[in-house]
């Protein structure tokens, strides 16, 4: 049914449903259960008692009310009125028997109960609400037993003669919370009737519990369901959307219920305004709320398609209304944002989805999951992962004879879900209450996200034309601290001069000081610097100039150095050349690049055609007039070098780095982390890294020696960590790769030593590991586009995460949403760079340079230009950033967004892994799975099921990987970087939707207790129990069965172990291999 074919009168219904009003739609009468009958449980009673044995001893389905009475109470009738409510209500003395798994339900004839009293008399009186607070908060954590009634407790607190605090906590599998405004206002008539004498005005109730449950189950009333069932199935059918909201913590592999609570007030004049917004529209203020909190969501977690739960009352016939019990219903309210629309017109979308789901609201929840046989997940809620309900249930108006009475709001302590957010409008304002998981979340997020969400109320309010993707949602004093203040990177450089040119300077003034060391030969600056003079003259009268491309194809060397200085004193641009690449990929290099000289010191040197090779030993030294530097050609404006990284064409694709902006950064580097005149730092990179630049050409602006490590000390790392102690050096920048294996050597570390660590992601561990062997440890970011690094960051030992610390000089990073609008605190996005480091471009790729360096407005800076780094990045709380991973690396598995970063970083923590990387591999059937590769410390090496288990302490079940490869190192690039092409493909794949028989007495037995209760012929050992059909209900028959079979299976083994092999081998305290 669409919203077209609904009367005006029609419509008008729906949108009393959806504020939880009652209509006069009459439904049809529920019969009496025949006396005969048994008594079944409802489907809501089912789901909350299975979810109770999956959550043995929490206390989130308890349900709690608590009151101030001002005045003289009287005790003796309250606890009379109390048991009279529960003589007139069946469920208050309803318990559960779990004979052999399955739950049922037992009414006792007769119950009475008692209200203890406690006393705060002893404490001083300002402390006495605060106590009571306390003490009832902690009441309401305490679980019940479901197999002793009452499943209800009342509990006074005496704060002085004249004013007591209520406390009534009941548990959900027998009550919602339009019952406790029931048990309220049936209390206050039995108390109003004992205290005055006056005769209870409450009339007969038509029906107990039982025989709503009798009537919601029966057969006839599942075949009128149906239509509602094909609509939720086309609704929810495809993938569902599974909510990724950026959390402090890492999620669990199980859901913890620790919950914190939020409340803020939206004040009378804007819910006045969003009121009128509201009638305008011919909606209703829950949709309005609603509509805000999907922009929210969506803001946050970067996701169009997005499931929120929402509560029904769900009693659609007058015999309901009275009754104490278990009625509530969720639906499910999916919402597509795609399209970037206004909030006037999402407020549409969200209004049309919100009136087919009630039209179709009487489908009992347990029968939808069942139904759609969502992926189970221990971590997560099926569907839904976060609620919003504008509560209307009958709370009644305190009036008891004698007594000024009031509510106190307390706090659960609890969380279903990952978050909540609750609203109820008193006084003319909204009040809202967010319950969330404080396992997942911090106080202060929290705070942050719902300071976004009134920001986002008032803007689209104000705004309603406006897309919601450029709807303001970041508080002022966030944004700033963020995007402004991080960003005053002002540096004042000698910006008028090319690198040589500072070169040249510090010849002048150091002359005879060591420049660079190879090998045992120690070169002074003057004579570096006459070489380098005496190539740039030989490359002018080869027609180098400005912007002409000059390759260097050379092994290491001192000359190598001088060759890159005489390169640009000539004014001419370098391109440097990996001497181990295939010679197809250096040609296509020098044919893009036009390079027209090629610099070399091997033999034989690289054929290539219409390139002028050049030996440095054809290049006369000394050379006439080589003693002085040649005069300028190039500018700031020119071009310094093109480097070449990897493209996704596969090409490499040429960057292209002006003058400026080398010395920008260079200048910068010299000013933070630092150099001084007498450091040594080793250089190790290969210059056709990007980041050997800072290796070469830093220390010669300083006066400090650059020590070349040769070929064979960075083939053979012992050699490399003799050389650190040798040459006492002072600086070393290296990738986590080549770090890594220094360590592995044994090298015991240099305390004087400055390490730099950049080029790929440096972990915790590794940063650990570094931090007892060094001086000091610096974390460096910055993609080849920008200028080697564009940000530096200072590490302490137990820093947690590593973030990438602050931007250099005269250089801005911004984290940008697919909007291009700043993220707000924990939102990840992507980093953008603007700044003094950015490249030209890319090399003949007009188009490309136009996709990754784009000019656009951020906050209030307009026409500024950045590169999209790819990067998946998020600010944390004190403004600093944390990089997750790449934008292209993170994957979909089963419908969750998994960053394989994340799981990488978890088995780091492993004591017997010594490296590791996690990555997503697809298979031939498109699928995709999670494959580690690991190198251990241990040999022999723990089993895989020793590592699944230790994943599975930590992570979710869908970021477990399926294979464990063991490999004796991790494969790296020529720059220092993993080389997952080279990772070898695991050898256990196993054919999808094979049949694998039992290969055991357990697995038989288990076989065949599964084909009972789902009805089928045959299930093999890898069918996954949710997957063929099983649900809540029948996991408890399996275990009833298996229990009787002498096999120990509770809930939690079901969900942790949904294959048969699995769950045998969790008996057995083994873990199948197969």
């Amino acid at each position: 049914m669409t919203e077209k074919e609904f009367s005006p009168a029609k419509r008008a219904l729906l949108e009393k449903w959806l504020q939880g009003r009652q209509s006069d739609k009459k439904k049809p009468s529920i019969p009496l259960r025949p006396p005969s009958s048994p008594h079944p449980l409802s489907f809501p009673q089912q789901r909350q008692l299975f979810l109770e044995l999956l959550e043995r001893g929490t206390a989130v389905n308890n349900l709690s009310v608590f009151i101030r009475l001002k005045g003289p109470l009287n005790l003796s009738a309250l606890e009379k009125s109390t048991n009279q409510i529960l003589a007139r209500h069946d469920s208050l003395r309803t318990s559960f028997s779990f004979a052999q798994g399955l739950p049922a339900p037992h009414v006792w004839e007769q119950l009475l109960i008692n209200i203890p009293i406690v006393s705060l008399l002893d404490l001083e009186v300002a402390q006495r609400e605060t106590e009571a607070r306390r003490l009832a908060e902690t009441e309401v954590l305490q679980p019940f037993d479901l197999s002793l009634a009452p499943l209800i407790r009342l509990k006074i607190y005496r704060a002085d003669a004249q004013e007591h605090l209520l406390l009534v906590v009941i548990h959900h599998t027998i009550a919602d919370g339009w019952s406790l405004g029931i048990f309220l206002k049936e209390l206050m008539a039995f108390y109003q009737a004992k205290t005055t004498g006056q005769p209870v005005r409450l009339p007969e109730l038509p029906l107990q519990y039982a025989d709503f449950a009798y009537w919601q189950t029966r057969e006839e009333r599942q075949a009128a369901l149906q239509p509602s069932l094909a609509y939720w199935k086309e609704q929810l059918g495809g993938e569902l959307p599974v909510l990724e909201l950026p959390t402090d913590q890492q999620r669990s592999a199980r859901r913890a219920y620790a919950g914190g609570t939020y409340r803020f007030v939206i004040s009378r004049d804007l819910t006045e305004a969003l009121e009128q917004l509201s009638r305008q529209e011919n909606s209703t203020l829950f949709t309005t709320l609603l509509t805000a909190f999907y922009i929210l969501l969506h803001r946050y977690s970067g996701q169009d398609d997005i499931s929120i739960g929402t509560p029904v009352a769900n009693r659609n016939s007058p015999e309901e209304e009275e009754l104490i019990g278990i009625f509530i219903n969720t639906l499910v309210l999916r919402t597509s944002l795609s399209g970037d629309l206004s909030s006037r017109e999402l407020l549409q979308r969200v209004r049309r989805v919100s009136l087919d789901a009630f039209v179709h609201q009487d489908l009992p929840f347990e029968k939808l999951v069942e139904a759609l046989k969502p992926r189970r997940d221990l971590s997560r809620t099926p569907l839904f992962q976060v609620m919003f309900n504008l509560q209307s249930a009958p709370m009644p108006q305190l009036e008891m004879d004698g007594l000024e009475a009031s509510f106190i709001n307390i706090d659960r302590g609890t969380s279903q879900f990952d978050l909540t957010l609750m609203v109820s409008k008193t006084g003319g304002q909204c009040h809202a209450t967010v319950e969330y998981n404080t396992a997942l979340f911090q106080p202060a997020t929290i705070a942050r996200m719902f300071q976004s969400y009134q920001m986002l109320l008032k803007n689209a309010l104000d705004h309603p034309d406006r897309p919601v993707s450029k709807l303001p949602c970041i508080p002022p004093d966030e944004l700033h601290r963020t995007v402004h203040a991080r960003n005053q990177t002002q540096l004042h450089f000698p910006k008028e001069k090319c690198f040589h040119q500072l070169f040249e300077a510090q010849v002048e003034a150091t002359p005879d000081d060591v420049a660079v060391i190879y090998d045992q030969r120690q070169v002074t600056y003057g004579e570096l610097n006459r070489r380098a003079n005496a190539l740039a003259r030989h490359l002018r009268e080869l027609g180098v100039g400005p912007e002409v491309r000059v390759g260097i194809y050379m092994k290491r060397s001192w000359e190598m150095l001088a060759a890159f200085l005489g390169i640009l004193k000539a004014g001419g641009t370098y391109v440097p050349l990996h001497t181990s690449f295939p010679a197809a990929r250096l040609l296509y290099m020098l044919k893009d690049a036009h390079v027209k000289v090629l610099l070399t010191n091997l033999e034989p040197a690289l054929d290539a055609p219409g390139v002028r090779v050049v030996s440095l030993k054809e290049v006369p030294f000394p050379f006439d007039g080589g003693l002085s530097n040649p005069a300028p050609l190039a500018t700031p404006a020119h071009l310094a070098y093109v480097i070449y990284t990897s493209g996704s064409t596969g090409n490499p694709k040429g960057v292209m780095i002006n003058h400026s902006s080398l010395v920008n950064f260079l200048w910068s580097m010299y000013t933070r982390p630092g150099i001084k005149q007498d450091d040594v730092l080793l250089a190790v990179t290969s210059v056709s890294f990007d980041i050997a630049a800072l290796e070469l050409f830093l220390p010669l602006i300083a006066g400090a020696t650059v020590v070349l490590a040769s070929e064979e000390q960075l083939t053979h790392p012992h050699l490399l960590a003799e050389a650190i102690d040798y040459h006492q050096v002072r600086i070393m920048q290296a990738t986590p790769a080549i770090w890594q294996v220094l360590l592995e050597t044994g090298w015991t570390g240099r305390l004087g030593l400055k390490a730099l660590c950049g080029g790929d992601v440096l972990t915790l561990k590794l940063a650990d590991q570094l931090l007892d062997r060094v001086g000091s440890l610096w974390n460096m970011y910055g993609p080849t586009e920008t200028t080697i690094w564009s940000s530096a960051g200072l590490l302490k030992k137990g820093d947690a995460p590593v973030t990438i610390g602050q931007p250099i000089g005269n250089t801005q990073l911004y984290i940008l949403d697919c909007y291009n609008q700043p993220t707000p605190v924990n939102v990840v996005g992507e980093l953008h760079i603007g700044g003094g480091g950015l490249a030209r471009g890319y090399l003949n790729l007009p188009h490309l340079t136009d996709e990754k360096f784009i000019q656009i407005s951020v906050s209030s800076q307009p026409d500024v230009r950045l590169y999209r780094t790819g990067d998946r990045a998020r600010y944390l709380a004190d403004g600093s950033i944390e990089i997750l991973g790449r934008t292209d690396d993170q994957e979909k598995i089963n419908g969750h967004r998994v960053e394989p970063g994340e799981i990488t970083a978890i088995l780091l923590q492993h004591p017997a892994v010594q490296d590791a990387i996690v990555i997503a591999r697809t298979e031939s059937s498109g699928d995709k799975r999670l494959v580690a590769y690991l190198v251990s410390k241990d040999d022999p090496s723990p089993e895989a099921c020793h590592f699944r288990e230790f994943l599975g302490k930590k992570l979710p079940a869908y970021m477990i990987p399926s294979s464990f490869v063991r490999v004796h190192s991790l494969p790296l690039t020529p720059n220092g970087k993993i080389n997952r092409k080279a990772l070898p493909v695991p050898e256990d794949v196993r054919p999808l939707h094979t049949y694998i028989a039992p290969r055991n007495e357990e697995e038989q037995l288990l076989a065949e207790i599964w084909q009972h209760v789902l009805k089928m012929e045959q299930v093999g050992i890898h069918d996954n129990f949710f997957d063929l059909g099983g649900a809540s209900l029948q996991s408890l028959q399996v275990i009833a069965r298996a229990n009787m079979y002498g096999l120990r299976v509770s809930v939690e083994n079901i969900f942790e172990h949904q294959t048969i092999a699995e769950l045998a081998a969790s008996i057995n305290g083994t873990q199948s291999k197969g």
